[in-house]
C-alpha cells in the first residue's frame, strides 16, 4: 500500500465526525423527485426509489466488488465519479476504508455525506455452491400490508343510480407486498393493490386486488448477469427510445440531466403503467452484453367503433384506476406485444449501445381528429431503434442518444458534465425531438409531457467555494414546433432555477431558491383569430433545518408563488410550514409532524411540498385555496424485525362549502386521511 493511502485514511477518520451523520433518505428523495412531482399525479408512486435506497442502506455496496451498476441504482451518484472510482481501484488496488473515497476526483463533501451510508468495504455474497434449503433458510423475507382511506364521504360513493357514473367499490385503499432476497443475487417480488373506489372480490375485481405484479430476479450467474421473469423495466441510453420505471431530469442536482441507465431490473413499483411483463435477460461476452426481451400485457384504452365491426383505440390510459363503469369498461381493452434486443459495448470509460424493438397492438390506435394530433401515432405497429453512448475523460462526461421511430421521425439528445475547477462544475444538454417521433416507452429530458415536438438547450452551473456553501443555477430554453393542448400555434419558453445553500455540518442548513418559468398558451381574450399569450410562474422558497440534539430536529419553509397571464388576473400565493422530527437512535418510537398555513388563490399558483410518510410511501400534495395542512407520522418497533406505522393528515380550508370536484367532491371544508402500515421481516 502506498504511504499516501495511509495519510488519506487518517484524514478520513479525523473527518468522520463531520460527515458520518446518518443520511436523511428523505433529503435524497426530495431532491430527486421534487420537480418531477409537479409534472405527475399527486399520488404518483416513488416507492421503487425508496425501496432501492432502503435495501442498499441495509446491504451496503462493496466498493471492492462493484462494477458500478449498484452505484447507478442510487440515482444521485454521477457517472463521472463512478468511472473515477473504478479507475482509482484498478490503479491503486482495493480500498482499505470507505473514507479513501475522498481521494477520488469529482467527490465533494455533500456527495460523500450522501454516499457513506450506502457503501462499505468487505466481501460480497454469491450463489456459488448454495442449495435450495440454504436459499430458503438464509434468505431475507419481508411482508408488508398498508391500509388507508379518506375519512370524509365523497360524492362518487353516494350515487345509487346505475345509469350514472359512480364508484363501484369501497373507499378503502389496500396494498400488500412480499419480498424475498438472498444477498444481491436472488429477489422475488409480489405486489397487490386496491385503489379507493375499486371493488374487492366483486364485479370486475372478482379475483381480489385490482392490480397484481410479480417478478423473479436472478443475477451474476456466469455469463448470465441478469434475468427477470415477470414484470420488469428496461433503461437504456438517455431514455429516448426505451425507459421504464422512474426517471428524473431537471432539478437541484444538475447531474440529473444525464440519465443513469440501469439496464434490466425487476419492476417493483405499485404504479400500474411504465413497465413490461414477460421475460428478459442480459448475457455478457467480455466487453459485450446482449439483452433480449419479450413482453405481453393488456393496457387500458378508450375504444371507439369505426363501423363495419372495426374498433380502434382513441387513447391509452395511464391512470391505472378502475373505479367507475367507464374505467372498468376500458380495463385491459388493448393487448400489447413488445419484443426486441439491446446490445451494449463497454471498455473502460466508454459505453456504446443500440436498442431495437417492435411494438404491436391488437387494435389500431386512432387519436381524435384534431389539428394538434396531426402528427400523432396512428396504426397497430411501431418499430423503434436508438444508438447511445457515454464516455468520461479528464473530468468531462459526455453522453447522448439518437432514436428513430421507423416510418416517422427522429429524436436526438447530447450533453456533457464537466469539472471546470475543483469547486466549479458545468452541465450542458441539447435536445431535438421531432413532432412525428413516437415511442411508448420514452422518458427523456423534456419540458413537455412526451419525447416529441420539442427542442431545447439546458445549461447549469454548480459552485462549491467551501464545504459549507453551494450555489447552483440552470437555464433551459425550449421550443414546441407544433401545436399542443391549449396551445394552438408553435410556442416557446424558458425555465430558470437558482439555489444557494449554506450548511453547518450535523447542525443546520438553510437554502434560498428562486424559479422562473415562462411559456405560451392560448390567449384568454376573445379575438377573431387565435393568438398566444405569455404565461409566467415565479417561485421563491426559503428552507431551513436545524438539529437541536441527537433526538429532535426542526424544519421550516416559506414559499411564495406568483402567476401571471396576459389579459388575465395576476395571482400570488403563500405557504409556510414547520416540521418537528423525533428520531432517537435506538428507541422503539419515532415520528414527525407538520403544521402548514397557506393562502393560495387557485390552481395556477399551486405549491407542491414534499411530505414524510410511512415507509416506501412519499407524497407531494398540492396546496391551493386558503387553509391549514397538518399531519402526524408515528413508527413503533415491536422487535428487531417488526414495525408498525400510523399516519393522519388533514386539509382544513377556509370559506369553502365543498372540497374537490366531480365524483371526488366532499361536502364541507375538510379532507382527512389515515394510513396504517405493518411490516415483518423474517
Amino acid at each position: 500500500m502506498h504511504f499516501s493511502r495511509y495519510i488519506i485514511l487518517v484524514i478520513g477518520l479525523l473527518h468522520m465526525y463531520a460527515v458520518s451523520a446518518q443520511t436523511d433518505v428523505d433529503l435524497i428523495v426530495e431532491r430527486l423527485t421534487e420537480l418531477t412531482a409537479e409534472e405527475v399525479a399527486e399520488d404518483f408512486d416513488f416507492s421503487e426509489l425508496i425501496e432501492r435506497l432502503d435495501y442498499y442502506q441495509r446491504h451496503p455496496i462493496d466498493l471492492n466488488n462493484t462494477d458500478g451498476r449498484a452505484l447507478r441504482d442510487l440515482q444521485f451518484v454521477p457517472q463521472l465519479f463512478i468511472d473515477n472510482l473504478l479507475e482509482h481501484r484498478d490503479r491503486s488496488g482495493k480500498f482499505v476504508a470507505i473514507y479513501e473515497l475522498q481521494a477520488i476526483e469529482g467527490l465533494d463533501i455533500e456527495l460523500l455525506r450522501l454516499l457513506l451510508p450506502y457503501v462499505t468495504v468487505g466481501v460480497s455474497s454469491s450463489l456459488s455452491d448454495v442449495g435450495m434449503v440454504e436459499l430458503l433458510r438464509e434468505g431475507e423475507h419481508e411482508l408488508m400490508v398498508r391500509y388507508g382511506r379518506i375519512l370524509q364521504r365523497r360524492r362518487g360513493y353516494e350515487i345509487t343510480d346505475t345509469a350514472r357514473s359512480r364508484y363501484l367499490g369501497s373507499p378503502d385503499q389496500v396494498f400488500a407486498r412480499y419480498r424475498y432476497q438472498f444477498g444481491r443475487d436472488v429477489q422475488v417480488a409480489l405486489n397487490m393493490k386496491k385503489d379507493a373506489g375499486e371493488a374487492f372480490f366483486a364485479g370486475a375485481q372478482r379475483y381480489g386486488f385490482d392490480f397484481y405484479s410479480g417478478s423473479l430476479y436472478i443475477r451474476n450467474q456466469g455469463k448470465l448477469t441478469d434475468v427477470v421473469v415477470g414484470d420488469y423495466a428496461l433503461q437504456f441510453g438517455q431514455g429516448l427510445a426505451m425507459w421504464g420505471g422512474l426517471g428524473f431530469g431537471k432539478g437541484a442536482m444538475i447531474q440529473g440531466i444525464a440519465k443513469q441507465a440501469t439496464g434490466l431490473r425487476p419492476y417493483t413499483s405499485s404504479n400500474e403503467v411504465l413497465f413490461l411483463r414477460g421475460g428478459a435477460a442480459t448475457l455478457a461476452f467480455g466487453h459485450l452484453s446482449v439483452t433480449p426481451f419479450l413482453s405481453l400485457r393488456r393496457l387500458d384504452g378508450s375504444i371507439s367503433h369505426m363501423g363495419d365491426s372495426i374498433s380502434a383505440v382513441s387513447s391509452l390510459s395511464q391512470a391505472g384506476l378502475h373505479r367507475t363503469p367507464a374505467e372498468v369498461a376500458n380495463r385491459g381493452a388493448v393487448q400489447q406485444w413488445v419484443s426486441g434486443t439491446n446490445v451494449q459495448y463497454q471498455y473502460r470509460r466508454l459505453r456504446m449501445g443500440i436498442t431495437s424493438y417492435y411494438t404491436r397492438f391488437d387494435k389500431a390506435v386512432e387519436p381524435r381528429q384534431l389539428l394538434r394530433n396531426q402528427y400523432a401515432f396512428r396504426g397497430k405497429a411501431l418499430w423503434n431503434t436508438s444508438i447511445y453512448y457515454n464516455h468520461s475523460w479528464r473530468g468531462i462526461y459526455l453522453f447522448g442518444e439518437a432514436a428513430h421511430s421507423h416510418g416517422s421521425g427522429f429524436a436526438f439528445a447530447n450533453g456533457l458534465i464537466a469539472t471546470l475547477h475543483p469547486h466549479l462544475s458545468l452541465a450542458l444538454h441539447y435536445r431535438n425531438y421531432q413532432r412525428n417521433y413516437h415511442s411508448f416507452f420514452s422518458q427523456g429530458l423534456a419540458t413537455g409531457s412526451s419525447v416529441s415536438n420539442e427542442r431545447g438547450f439546458y445549461s447549469g452551473l454548480v459552485y462549491h467555494p467551501s464545504r459549507k456553501v453551494e450555489w447552483m443555477v440552470y437555464a433551459d430554453f425550449f421550443q414546441f414546433p407544433w401545436l399542443r393542448y391549449r396551445v394552438d400555434a408553435p410556442s416557446h419558453g424558458i425555465d430558470m432555477l437558482t439555489q444557494f445553500t449554506f450548511t453547518w455540518y450535523k447542525k443546520a442548513n438553510v437554502s434560498v431558491r428562486y424559479r422562473y418559468r415562462k411559456r405560451q398558451e392560448n390567449a384568454t381574450l376573445e379575438l377573431p383569430h387565435r393568438t398566444l399569450g405569455d404565461v409566467s410562474r415565479q417561485q421563491v422558497r426559503v428552507n431551513g433545518q436545524y438539529k437541536l440534539n441527537a433526538i429532535w430536529s426542526m424544519r421550516n419553509r416559506v414559499e411564495l408563488s406568483h402567476y401571471q397571464k396576459e389579459g388575465d388576473v395576476t395571482e400570488l400565493g403563500l405557504m409556510v410550514y414547520h416540521d418537528v422530527i423525533y428520531k432517537p437512535m435506538h428507541a422503539r418510537l419515532s415520528g414527525n409532524m407538520r403544521l402548514a398555513v397557506f393562502g393560495i388563490p387557485g390552481y395556477n399558483t399551486r405549491i407542491y411540498a414534499y411530505e414524510n410518510d410511512v415507509l416506501y410511501a412519499y407524497s407531494f400534495p398540492l396546496y391551493h385555496n386558503d387553509g391549514i395542512r397538518a399531519y402526524l407520522n408515528l413508527r413503533y418497533r415491536f422487535a428487531r424485525k417488526m414495525d408498525i406505522w400510523l399516519r393522519y393528515a388533514t386539509f382544513v380550508y377556509r370559506d369553502v362549502t365543498e372540497v374537490g370536484s366531480g365524483l371526488d367532491a366532499i361536502a364541507g371544508n375538510r379532507r382527512s386521511d389515515i394510513r396504517i402500515q405493518w411490516r415483518w421481516r423474517f
